[in-house]
C-alpha cells in the first residue's frame, strides 16, 4: 500500500501513474480478436479525446485506418505497388496551369522521399505545390500544400549555384527588344516597317553589391579587405560562368536570363565600398518546363512525356 499526500492506489492526478512512461519507440501496432471500424494515432498527446474520428491528417498524424475493405492507414488512397513514377509540381495560387519541376520513377516505398529545391517560384507570389502519383500511365490525386513565397533580396541563380543580395537597387531595368527596320521609300509618305524577326525578349540591367557576412550572417564584412576581394572574384566567376540562370528581384520580378554583358567592378566614396553591374537577355520563358528543363533549372528527369501533363 502506498499513501501519497491524500490519495491511496493512485486515486488522482497528482499521484505515481500506474501505466508504464518509459518505453522505447513503438514500432508495430497489432488489432485481433475483434471487429474495428477506425484506429487512428498521433504524435499529439495533448488532443483531447473525441468521437470524431474521420479527422484530417495533419503533422502529427502517424497512420489513421479506416477498413474501407483494405487495411491501408496512410492519407493515400492507393498502393504504392501500383505506382510507377511521382511528380512533384507546382502553379500560382491564382492560375490553372502546373509546372512538373520533378519526376521519380518508383520502385520502392524509399522512393517517395523527396528533396529538392525550386530554384523557380517568384516572390511575393502563392504557390501551390502537390505530389502527383502515375498510376497505370495517369495522373492520380493531387495531395496539394500552399506555399507563400517570401524574399527580401536580389537572387541568381544557376544549376549549380545560388547567389543573393539585400544591396541592391532591386530596379531591373529593362528594355524590350523586337528588331525591325524603318524603309523610307520615294513616292510613299510614310514609311515601310520590315520585321523578318519572331525575336521578343527583353534586356535587364543589374546593379548590386556582393559582400560576405559575418558570423551572424547579418553583417557584412566590406571592410576586411582579403575575404571581401576573394567573395567579389568568385560573385564575378559566377556571372560569368556562361550558364542559364535565373534573376529574381523582391518585388516578384523574375526573368530566365543569360548574362551577355560581364560584370563591371566599379567603386564609390571608398576602395572597398564596391559595386557590381551586369547586363543579361531573356532567354526564354520562366513558366515554361521545356525553357527550365533546357536551361537546367528543373529536373533532368522532367523530359518532353511530362511537360504539361
Amino acid at each position: 500500500m502506498i499513501f501519497l499526500s491524500k490519495t491511496m492506489f493512485c486515486a488522482d492526478v497528482m499521484s505515481v501513474p500506474c501505466t508504464p512512461t518509459d518505453m522505447d519507440d513503438i514500432t508495430t501496432i497489432a488489432l485481433s480478436d475483434g471487429w474495428y471500424d477506425d484506429l487512428r494515432v498521433t504524435k499529439n498527446t495533448a488532443e483531447p479525446l473525441s468521437s470524431d474520428v474521420n479527422r484530417y491528417w495533419d503533422w502529427d498524424t502517424i497512420l489513421h485506418a479506416k477498413f474501407n475493405g483494405n487495411p491501408s492507414a496512410g492519407n493515400v488512397d492507393w498502393n504504392f505497388r501500383e505506382v510507377s513514377h511521382l511528380l512533384i509540381k507546382r502553379k500560382a495560387a491564382d492560375e490553372f496551369q502546373w509546372i512538373t519541376l520533378d519526376v521519380r520513377s518508383v520502385s520502392a516505398i524509399e522512393d517517395f522521399n523527396l528533396k529538392n529545391i525550386d530554384l523557380t517560384a517568384v516572390p511575393n507570389r502563392e504557390y501551390q505545390y502537390a505530389a502527383v502519383p502515375i498510376i497505370n500511365g495517369m495522373e492520380g490525386f493531387y495531395f496539394k500544400d500552399d506555399v507563400t513565397i517570401r524574399s527580401h533580396c536580389l537572387f541568381i541563380a544557376d544549376r549549380g549555384e545560388v547567389w543573393c543580395t539585400n544591396i541592391t537597387d532591386n530596379y531591373l531595368d529593362n528594355t524590350s527588344v523586337v528588331p525591325n527596320s524603318v524603309v523610307t521609300t520615294m513616292y510613299d509618305r510614310y514609311p515601310t516597317i520590315v520585321s523578318n524577326s519572331a525575336a521578343n525578349y527583353e534586356e535587364i540591367t543589374v546593379n548590386a553589391q556582393f559582400f560576405p557576412t559575418g558570423e551572424d550572417e547579418c553583417s557584412v564584412e566590406i571592410y576586411d579587405d582579403k575575404n571581401r576581394i576573394e567573395y567579389t572574384k568568385k560573385a564575378k566567376l559566377f556571372l560569368r560562368n556562361g550558364k542559364p540562370k535565373i534573376l529574381k528581384s523582391e518585388d516578384g520580378n523574375a526573368y530566365l536570363v543569360y548574362i551577355h554583358q560581364p560584370p563591371s567592378d566599379t567603386a564609390s566614396d571608398t576602395y572597398q565600398n564596391r559595386k557590381l553591374s551586369f547586363g543579361a537577355v531573356e532567354i526564354g520563358d520562366i513558366n515554361s518546363e521545356e525553357d527550365l528543363w533546357e536551361a537546367g533549372l528543373i529536373s533532368e528527369t522532367v523530359t518532353e512525356e511530362w511537360w504539361n501533363q
